[in-house]
């Protein structure tokens, strides 16, 4: 289990019907990673779009089993809000493809999802991606997808950080790759917006990890001034 302090330390109206809502969830979702299993909108993938969505993360995983996350999220000292992201793995596939079901969130922070059936990558990087768009929409009273398409773009740039870190996993520690962006660096639209204008994203990936993902993690404080972070970090496997 990862500790919460070491991985800081290294990182709209349900008016639709249930398939109309569940298509809009997909095809945002698929804007926001540029490739699903197969499609890919981009001519070439950068090599952290590779490490983000082109790789197989649950092969490590067997039909039966279930990915706990534990999410947690700070505004201030007496702001925080904890919660759970638990990741089905239902059936499993050639090619390393799984169809699993993830539950993100819960009460009024759930988001729904559509099942995720002959994925190749770990689901959870896109909806914690998807969670983080929605949640800076909602705060800044922009939309949900300007802030998709700055995490999108910024995923797309050569000069996005890739980093082998190494991380403690219980008593040992393991190799780990560390992508690292902050899509909104100079950005006009939140000039008046330091707290996220200044927003940096981590995610941390290994392969020693069942179902790829060590966390995911996004945090901005520019002198104490408008200070928040958000993230998921790997709990434990339920066999």
């Amino acid at each position: 289990m990862f500790a919460a302090v070491e991985f800081r330390r290294i990182a709209g109206r349900q008016i639709l019907g249930r398939k109309v809502y569940f298509s809009v969830i997909r095809a945002a979702l698929v804007g926001l990673i540029a490739t699903g299993s197969t499609v890919h909108a981009f001519d070439r993938l950068t090599a952290a779009q590779e490490l983000v969505y082109d790789r197989a993360h649950l092969s490590n995983t067997r039909a039966g089993q279930q990915i706990m996350y534990r999410y947690r999220s700070q505004k201030s000292d007496d702001d925080i809000v904890t919660d759970r992201v638990l990741l089905s793995i239902n059936k499993t596939h050639d090619n390393d493809k799984r169809d699993v079901v993830l539950d993100f969130l819960s009460a009024e922070r759930h988001m729904a999802l559509p099942d995720f059936n002959g994925y190749r990558g770990n689901p959870v990087i896109i909806a914690m991606l998807e969670h983080i768009a929605q949640s800076f929409g909602r705060e800044t009273g922009g939309g949900v997808l300007y802030f998709r398409n700055r995490i999108r773009d910024a995923l797309a740039k050569e000069s996005t950080g890739i980093e082998e870190i190494r991380v403690d996993y219980g008593a040992t520690a393991i190799a780990a790759t560390r992508v690292s962006f902050s899509p909104f660096i100079d950005d006009s639209y939140l000039a008046q917006k330091p707290e996220y204008t200044g927003a940096r994203f981590s995610i941390i990936l290994s392969e020693e990890v069942q179902g790829g993902v060590v966390g995911i993690a996004v945090v901005s404080g520019q002198d104490d001034i408008g200070y928040f972070e958000r993230e998921i970090v790997f709990e434990k496997i339920i066999e």
